[in-house]
């Protein structure tokens, strides 16, 4: 992970900085050198602020997935909630849409109201979810779907829309498969981002 290899680049750079100084102190009876032992406190500052921005980005985007799920499939099937997850994250991977899940869920809608990817971001009202049992599940699938526990039921979708619904841009696709109310769509072929 990107944290053990931080830490570990840290560790390696604190060990040359002590092979590298053996001019050292006495401080409380330990042999300490001066330099080591700012670098020490380098470390441990780092370490703690890279896990604590790890984290907080990783909560972020958990939660931009779950209001996701929440406010486009709540009324839907697990599977169909699951599908919108999943659509979610192959727009991350694929090189036309941005590259963060919260950037991806909140595309489009600057200019105009209604206008952007997930209806629900730029409709004007509250994002806070009302419905308790609903919300809770949706950030249970935003985990699971997010840390690869369940598979993508749409095989690669990146577009979907309401059955009742009949957008000019569908034309354009490859019609993947219809779970619950939504239609899924796929690229005819997919681009994306290496890994």
């Amino acid at each position: 992970s990107i944290s053990k290899r931080l830490i570990f680049c840290a560790c390696i750079s604190l060990g040359l900085a002590l092979s590298s100084h053996p001019a050292s102190t006495r401080d409380n009876g330990s042999l300490v050198d001066q330099e080591s032992r700012s670098v020490l406190g380098h470390v441990s500052r780092y370490k703690h602020d890279a896990s604590h921005n790890l984290k907080s980005t990783l909560a972020g985007a958990l939660r931009c997935l779950a209001l996701n799920i929440y406010w486009e499939a709540r009324s839907e099937p697990k599977i169909g909630q699951i599908a919108v997850a999943a659509v979610t994250l192959n727009r991350v991977k694929a090189r036309q849409f941005p590259s963060r899940i919260c950037d991806v869920v909140r595309q489009g809608g600057e200019q105009r109201r209604y206008r952007c990817q997930f209806s629900w971001w730029c409709d004007g009202k509250k994002d806070q979810p009302v419905t308790v049992p609903a919300w809770r599940r949706a950030k249970i699938l935003a985990r699971l779907v997010y840390a690869g526990v369940v598979t993508d039921p749409t095989g690669g979708a990146l577009w979907y829309h309401a059955d009742y619904v009949q957008p000019a841009w569908a034309a354009k696709k490859q019609w993947a498969i219809k779970i619950g109310r939504h239609l899924f769509y796929r690229p005819p072929a997919m681009k994306c981002r290496s890994a």
